[in-house]
């Protein structure tokens, strides 16, 4: 069995700090500009993800699952402020870090068996989604972008601003690899020549790591519609499942949503949350 080791921000770093340059402005902004027109790995409206105009955290509100035929839940449009796009450079190396802050409603429709009636509640919340990525200069001042190409992106990371619960860790495993993402996962980094890959229809099978075993967990992704799977609670924290790779091949994405149970399941519960998106390739080579 094959393990993948991923590249640790800590170390990225450090090699970066072994070198001195003077950073300019005009390559901080080539680079910014850059990510402003990324409509693969910034963009926080990609279809692969998510419905229109929505985060690439917030969950497709079209993907309704249900519990024993009585209990719908879904995310609505988000409202976002302008993004934060932070960037450094030292010599040919450039780290980038993007932020946004968004504002929704969680929808619930569920039957009450005390009152024999349909009841909706929204729950109005905050969330804040993160990525990084590592720029190299591998052309001339006169290319586009003066030169800088993405050569690294990271997991992306959202959270309500509240959040009590958090994702330790996530084991994918399949018949030839196990993939181990952890904590922090927005320092976790894949070359965009080599992501994470799965062969069409694999089957994975999925353990996420919560620190509070009184949460929810679920799987998000793009078949011909938004998927939304929900894991098994096996205590302690652990929420299992298993996940059949798409069939085409192309660049994916799995969004991994954990929740407080009452965010979910009672009334009064505040909104918790805590995701984390992957990107991935169908690939059969």
């Amino acid at each position: 069995m094959k393990r993948i080791i991923l590249v640790s921000l800590v170390c990225i770093m450090a090699g970066f700090m072994a070198v001195g340059c003077e950073n300019t402005d005009e390559e901080i902004e080539a680079i910014k500009q850059w990510v402003l027109e990324d409509t693969t790995y910034f963009d926080a409206s990609t279809p692969e993800d998510t419905a229109p105009d929505q985060s690439t955290l917030a969950m497709m509100p079209m993907a309704i699952d249900t519990v024993d035929s009585a209990f719908y839940w879904w995310r609505g449009k988000q409202t976002s402020d302008t993004t934060d796009i932070e960037v450094d450079v030292v010599d040919d190396s450039g780290w980038v870090e993007w932020t946004r802050h968004h504002a929704a409603a969680l929808n619930v429709f569920a039957f009450d068996s005390d009152s024999a009636n349909w009841v909706h509640w929204a729950k109005d919340y905050d969330e804040t989604t993160r990525i990084r990525g590592i720029f190299r200069k591998t052309g001339t001042d006169a290319d586009p972008y003066m030169g800088w190409t993405l050569e690294r992106i990271s997991c992306a990371v959202g959270s309500s601003d509240n959040s009590s619960v958090s994702i330790d860790s996530i084991k994918l495993l399949t018949q030839t690899d196990e993939i181990l993402l952890q904590a922090p996962f927005e320092e976790e980094f894949f070359h965009v020549d080599s992501l994470v890959k799965f062969k069409s229809l694999e089957q994975i099978s999925i353990t996420l790591y919560a620190n509070d075993e009184e949460t929810v967990a679920h799987l998000h992704t793009i078949l011909l519609w938004p998927v939304r799977d929900t894991f098994s609670n096996a205590g302690g924290g652990v929420h299992e499942g298993t996940w059949n790779a798409q069939l085409w091949e192309s660049l994916r994405y799995a969004i991994f949503d954990l929740m407080k149970a009452s965010s979910l399941y009672e009334q009064d519960g505040e909104y918790d949350y805590d995701g984390v998106l992957l990107p991935y390739v169908i690939s059969n080579e």
